[in-house]
């Protein structure tokens, strides 16, 4: 590790998904610095390495789900496999060498603001030696780790006697066939998962608290043409991935505080769906799949054969919730019980956990994981925090979607983050970190900017923390994220030179 003697900053990134990758390779690319990563599995990949449950394929377009300046004109389908994104992120790793400057199946575990040194202390840990412990220091630290990473397993389902599977954690070595099989959830896994799995299972038991709004995905594949097109007409490509990126910022329309478009959506997404129902002969199952919760207010899901999945005679719906469990039955709040060889567990993940196992102690010994328990996961525009100098977010609290690509936003904040050390770098700044007043005007702006929308339909989904508010994603255009990070305000920063708080005006 470089001291801060070097010209140089040090850069640790933890987490090697699209946000680490991103940051790692713009680093380099704009500022000369190869970055330490740190990565907890044994591969690069993020949810792409981690998630492989059967099914498992991307929301968001191949060309628009890509890094904006590593295109891949070989994409197979319009919605790409876990298999092919996490083969391309591994070559676009590989392409710029970060495999050498990654420290695999390590955990960091503990991240500490040195006043003094005004620098982070890092520690770090085997995650199969959990004594085997070293530690950095870092200049800065950027945080790639996400939301979707801790498994949600819910305390009251472990008491169940037979296998127990969370989609995370995917268990290929298990014989589905013939089984009888519990799901829990009605989220994007449970929609993936069922439609494959209802075709070697005995029965599938759908346990949902509230359905999902669940269109027509209209996936094909790319044809040879195309993809010879893509390859030799890179414009063509630029072309086709703005027509997507537009595309589907206009899905944003519906969701915001136009109750007419607003109204227009909740009637064309509640016809497609029963139109589907009807057409598989199950309208019995309108009133168990239809949601009562305005389109957006959760996840909106594609499949196509999801629906018709749910109307197969292997597959019940059971709307009740579980009440109990004994050996392995599952015994629901009607007192109906259903025996099962196999339990699933698509319960998603623990979003309002954001530091997970980590320790992060800030200015004054001031710990991130009990300022959030306290208050809301706040941040000042999505990237930095007030009380933690030098340290940035990439994909965390507000800023995920749910119409568009969070590559985008992963790239926005990127440059953000680059254009901050740039500028302090240049002007000799050794830290710097949002004023409080800053990042409190920017917490009641963004909440205030919900009110009205969907996200507020009464609906429980990640989206939310434990005390209601929207932590979890950007209310507005995935364009007007872009815009509000184009340009840094040094004027909502505290800025430390020398050991000693300075504010200093257009760095």
């Amino acid at each position: 590790m470089s001291t801060k003697k070097d010209s140089s900053p040090t850069i640790a990134i933890i987490g090697t998904g699209f946000s680490g990758i991103c940051a790692a390779i713009q680093l380099e690319k704009q500022l000369g610095i190869k970055a330490q990563l740190f990565e907890i599995c044994k591969d690069i990949g993020g949810v792409w390495n981690v998630n492989q449950y059967i099914g498992i394929e991307s929301y968001a377009p191949s060309h628009l789900y890509s890094l904006s300046f590593e295109p891949n004109p070989s994409w197979k389908e319009r919605f790409s496999s876990q298999s092919e994104i996490h083969n391309y992120m591994k070559g676009v790793a590989k392409k710029y060498h970060l495999y050498e400057r990654t420290k695999f199946e390590t955990e960091v575990i503990q991240l500490e603001w040195q006043e003094k040194q005004q620098q982070w202390f890092v520690q770090w840990r085997n995650v199969n030696n959990h004594q085997e412990t070293e530690s950095g220091i870092f200049d800065f630290v950027i945080s790639g780790v996400g939301l979707l990473r801790i498994a949600n397993i819910p305390k009251e389902f472990l008491g169940f006697e037979g296998p127990i599977i969370h989609t995370a954690y995917w268990d290929s070595s298990i014989d589905y066939t013939n089984k009888r099989i519990a799901i829990i959830g009605s989220g994007a896994t449970a929609i993936q998962v069922i439609p494959k799995l209802r075709k070697v299972t005995s029965h599938i038991y759908s346990y949902q608290r509230t359905p999902a709004w669940v269109l027509i995905r209209k996936q094909y594949s790319y044809s040879g043409f195309a993809k010879f097109i893509f390859r030799w007409v890179p414009f063509a490509m630029k072309l086709y991935r703005i027509y997507l990126y537009f595309l589907h910022e206009s899905y944003h329309i519906g969701f915001g505080n136009h109750k007419m478009l607003g109204a227009i959506t909740l009637k064309y997404y509640t016809k497609t769906m029963t139109s589907r129902l009807v057409k598989a002969g199950r309208p019995d199952l309108i009133p168990a799949l239809i949601p009562d919760y305005p389109p957006g207010c959760k996840r909106i899901c594609q499949s196509e054969t999801y629906l018709e999945a749910m109307a197969q005679p292997n597959v019940s719906v059971i709307r009740s919730g579980v009440k109990e469990i004994r050996g392995r039955t599952l015994v629901d709040k009607d007192g109906n019980e259903t025996e099962a060889d196999i339990l699933i567990l698509a319960t998603g993940f623990d979003t309002k956990n954001i530091t997970g196992n980590l320790e992060v102690y800030g200015r004054g010994g001031r710990s991130l994981r009990k300022y959030y328990e306290e208050t809301h996961p706040q941040t000042y525009k999505t990237i930095a925090v007030h009380g933690f100098p030098n340290y940035f977010f990439l994909a965390g609290p507000g800023s995920n979607l749910g119409h568009n690509s969070i590559i985008q936003m992963i790239e926005a904040q990127t440059q953000h983050a680059i254009k901050i050390i740039k500028a302090m770098k240049k002007n000799n700044i050794a830290a710097i970190e949002p004023t409080q007043s800053a990042q409190d005007e920017y917490f009641a702006a963004t909440q205030k900017s919900f009110e009205g929308t969907v996200w507020k339909g009464g609906c429980t989904s990640w989206y939310l923390d434990n005390k209601g508010a929207v932590h979890a994603l950007w209310s507005k255009s995935a364009t007007a994220f872009w815009i509000m990070l184009q340009k840094p305000n040094f004027n909502d920063f505290i800025q430390y030179r020398k050991n000693k708080e300075n504010r200093i005006r257009n760095l």
